[in-house]
């Protein structure tokens, strides 16, 4: 009986199948196209998604045809369901369809620069950069031109500047002498994002400013050194930073027998405005120089929504090139600090061998192969064994140039499996954009994941570190298309008082709501949607009154400003926004009859009230 059960069942599913297919073709393909493809002018979006075979039913009975909709219902529907999920709706049928073409994909431009970095880094110093913040500042008197031999003060200064005519409140010095007294400010700097940020020294005395320099013997950022009759000048530099790497700083002022005495020191930060740093980026504590490549990198694949290293391009492998020789010049101007070794040192071609092997390791994210060793260190050394520099340059380009640095899919264990040091150069990956860090090297080769609360507490430590913070930013703006929105202007007739001041704090507003969020101690994803409050600066809350509803993410003026026209607001427009990016769905275009007309309606209508009037 068993068996004639069986049977039936087998021979019952091919005709269900048909007759699913049979319904589909006759009320659904003239709308959704024989495989789901869409069908231009009706409904131009695949039919494909995550929904069960019930949930799909439920969708085609209530809704399906639109045209009709009782055409398809109860059992009708169900077959429909079972049809389309199966054929080509689910993402194992759509597998079947189009399988995945396996791709050896390369680190984006942003992941390259973050992975150089951190791999030089590892060679000098993490600055613990602790809760405190600003600068240190240094106050003397002066008897000469050029010496500090009276220290008035030593102090944490959270705003870089100082006028002598207002020598009061905060930033008061007691016994400064007028005739002549310097400062200097020193510690760390943290970049919020990566990008180019704009610096700015204004004052009629002499300063200077080192940023990212390993000491003073390098040529100063700004050299405003020499005042011009004490008239008040502003000096500017640019420098290109990277999120979440804190950088040296050096701010030196002088005054010397002259009648005016003050500096202020500002920033422009990406998408930012003039303004003083904000002292949250500001920390007391030094940082080892950050090596930074300024190469600038062809655009990345984000056709997906993200960026993607898919890509493989003369351009870009010109620019691999062009890096590889930016970092090993780096790495020159400092070989025996990095090396820990000195130039006239007996083994020093043996230290800088070492150096090598183990900075091919750690690009690598793994041990080396007797291979790897071979080829990326020991052969170079062999052929110029009088000249380990020459050796040193070779090996360092060869394996900054390396396929196993420049793609991660390629970190497997030898039988060409994930092993541990594959997980880890994920994980780093995943949350850094970059490469494993001492602490996660030394968990991969002592097998320390091996226990789920290890792994946990690596991940917990590596999310306090500011790059995680980065890149959490990163996300949410990727995420909502906010990456790409450049011109947010508004008419100035419409809009008055609505400059690029107002657009720089918006996105710091959004920048901060997304901190205060997400990493806060109450962290809860649900307050991305209904926080009670929005981090708002004065200028914003002129423009903007909070009411007592609940904010959040997709009500934040940021957000409604970059989906807006340049005259009007856009319901429309955000909505669409909302349903494909935020909730996955694709709408059905309106009817080409339908076309909204500003002058159609009463002027005192607002946007809502004639968009539910048109629809």
């Amino acid at each position: 009986m068993t068996r004639w059960l069986l049977l039936l069942i087998i021979t019952a599913l091919p005709a269900a199948a048909n007759h699913g297919a049979q319904i589909y073709t006759e009320h659904c393909a003239s709308c959704h196209g024989d495989q789901g493809q869409g069908v231009a002018g009706e409904y131009d979006e695949a039919l494909v998604g995550k929904k069960k075979v019930a949930s799909l039913a439920k969708y085609i009975h209530r809704t399906m045809p639109e045209d009709n909709e009782e055409a398809v219902i109860d059992e009708d529907a169900r077959l429909v369901a079972e049809y389309i999920h199966s054929a080509f709706y689910s993402p194992e049928a759509q597998a079947k369809l189009k399988p995945v073409r396996l791709s050896l994909l390369r680190r984006t431009k942003h992941q390259h620069k973050h992975a150089l970095a951190d791999l030089v880094a590892d060679f000098r110093w993490r600055p613990f950069l602790g809760k405190k913040h600003g600068l240190k500042g240094h106050y003397f008197n002066k008897e000469k031109m050029n010496d500090r031999k009276h220290k008035l003060a030593q102090r944490l200064d959270g705003r870089l500047r100082f006028d002598l005519a207002k020598n009061d409140g905060e930033q008061k010095v007691d016994g400064i002498n007028p005739a002549g007294f310097s400062i200097f400010w020193n510690g760390s700097l943290l970049p919020p994002e990566t990008g180019t940020y704009h610096f700015r020294i204004q004052t009629p005395n002499g300063a200077r400013l080192w940023l990212n320099a390993l000491d003073h013997k390098e040529p100063p950022a700004i050299d405003a050194w020499v005042s011009s009759g004490n008239q008040m000048r502003k000096s500017t530099t640019s420098v290109e930073l990277l999120g979440g790497h804190a950088v040296p700083i050096f701010l030196e002022f002088l005054s010397f027998k002259e009648k005016n005495s003050s500096i202020l020191f500002e920033w422009k930060p990406p998408h930012g405005k003039w303004e003083e740093i904000p002292k949250e980026h500001l920390y007391p504590d030094s940082s080892p120089k950050v090596a930074i490549s300024t190469t600038s990198f062809p655009a990345d694949d984000a056709s997906l929504g993200y960026e993607r290293g898919s890509s493989i391009s003369k351009a870009w492998r010109n620019a691999v090139t062009k890096s590889a020789i930016e970092i090993t010049s780096h790495i020159f101007d400092d070989l025996d600090q990095l090396a820990k070794t000195k130039k006239k040192a007996n083994d020093r071609p043996q230290k800088l061998r070492e150096f090598c092997t183990t900075f091919a390791r750690r690009a690598f994210a793994r041990p080396l192969t007797v291979e790897q060793r071979k080829q990326y260190v020991d052969d170079l050394f062999a052929k110029t064994p009088d000249d380990p520099e020459t050796a040193v340059k070779r090996s360092l380009m060869l394996t900054l140039t390396s396929p196993y640095f420049l793609y991660p899919s390629l970190n497997l264990a030898p039988d060409g499996k994930p092993d541990e040091h594959s997980r880890t150069a994920h994980l780093a990956l995943l949350l850094w954009d970059s490469l494993p860090d001492p602490q996660l090297r030394d968990a991969s080769e002592k097998d320390y994941f091996k226990h789920d609360d290890n792994f946990n507490a690596q991940v917990e430590r590596m999310l306090r570190d500011p790059r995680a913070k980065e890149k959490m930013a990163r996300f949410f703006f990727q995420w909502l298309h906010l990456a790409e929105k450049n011109d947010l202007t508004k008419d100035k007739t419409t809009f008055p008082g609505f400059d690029q001041s107002v657009i720089a704090d918006l996105r710091s507003s959004f920048t901060a709501f997304i901190y205060q969020v997400v990493w806060s101690p109450q962290s809860d994803y649900r307050l991305l949607f209904d926080s009670p409050s929005l981090p708002l600066n004065p200028q914003l809350l002129k423009l903007y009154k909070p009411g007592s509803n609940p904010a959040g993410l997709l009500t934040h003026p940021y957000i409604l400003t970059a989906f807006a026209y340049h005259k009007q607001t856009s319901p429309i427009h955000r909505g669409v926004y909302l349903s494909r990016n935020v909730l996955g769905r694709f709408l059905k275009p309106p009817p080409n009859a339908i076309e909204f007309k500003d002058s159609d309606f009463k002027p005192h209508l607002t946007m809502r009230e004639k968009v539910t009037e048109l629809t």
